[in-house]
C-alpha cells in the first residue's frame, strides 16, 4: 500500500480492526447535564460537611466518655463516608463548572457501536461514535455518548451523526439523525 493511504488499521487476519471504544460504564457523572451534575456535586459537599461537623465532635465525645462501642463504630463510618463524599462532591462540581463555562464541542461522525446496559436506575443507553474524517482522526479510539432510548431505536451502525456535546461529562444537547431513506415514486 503506498505511502499515507492507510486510512484504517488492519488486523493479522487482513479484516479491517473494529474502533476500539471506551464505553466509561462505572465513571461519575457521565452523560447527565452539567447543570444537575453541579446541583448534584453541591449537594454532596454540603451533605458530607454537615456530617463532619454535627458527627465529629459527638464522635470525640462518645470516645473520651467511654460509649458503646457499636456506636463509636457507626460514627467512625459516618465521617469516613463524609470524608469520602466531599472530596468527591468537589470533583464532581468542578467537572460540570468547567463544562458549564466551556464552549460546547461537536462532532460528525459515523456511529460504530451501540450498546443497552441495565443500570441502577433502568436500562442505559450508549452510542459509540468515530470521527468521520478518517484523514485528520489520528487515533482508533470512538466516543461513547449517552443517549435516550428514542434516538437509541433510530439509529443503526454506520449512520452518519452529528453531535452537540458537553466536552468533559459528554452529555449530549443535540444529535442530528440521518434522514430516513425516501422510496422512489412510481
Amino acid at each position: 500500500m503506498p505511502w499515507g493511504q492507510l486510512s484504517i488499521a488492519v488486523g493479522p487476519d487482513g479484516h479491517p480492526m473494529r474502533p476500539r471504544v471506551k464505553w466509561h460504564l462505572w465513571a461519575i457523572c457521565r452523560g447527565e447535564p452539567p447543570l444537575m451534575t453541579a446541583a448534584l456535586g453541591l449537594l454532596s459537599i454540603v451533605l458530607g460537611c454537615m456530617a463532619l461537623f454535627f458527627v465529629g465532635p459527638a464522635l470525640v465525645t462518645a470516645i473520651i466518655q467511654s460509649q458503646p462501642h457499636w456506636l463509636v463504630y457507626v460514627m467512625l463510618f459516618t465521617v469516613g463516608a463524609s470524608g469520602t463524599v466531599v472530596p468527591l462532591g468537589i470533583v464532581v462540581l468542578a467537572r460540570s463548572a468547567f463544562d458549564l463555562a466551556a464552549r460546547r464541542s461537536s462532532m460528525v461522525g459515523v456511529v460504530v457501536g451501540m450498546r443497552r446496559d441495565v443500570g441502577l436506575f433502568g436500562r442505559t443507553y450508549r452510542v459509540a461514535v468515530q470521527a468521520g474524517d478518517r484523514v485528520m482522526t489520528k487515533k482508533l479510539w470512538a466516543e461513547a455518548f449517552r443517549i435516550t432510548r428514542a434516538t437509541f431505536d433510530k439509529l443503526r451502525v454506520g449512520d452518519r451523526v452529528t453531535i452537540e456535546y458537553s466536552p468533559r461529562l459528554r452529555y449530549v444537547y443535540n444529535m442530528v439523525l440521518p434522514e430516513p431513506l425516501k422510496k422512489a415514486v412510481g
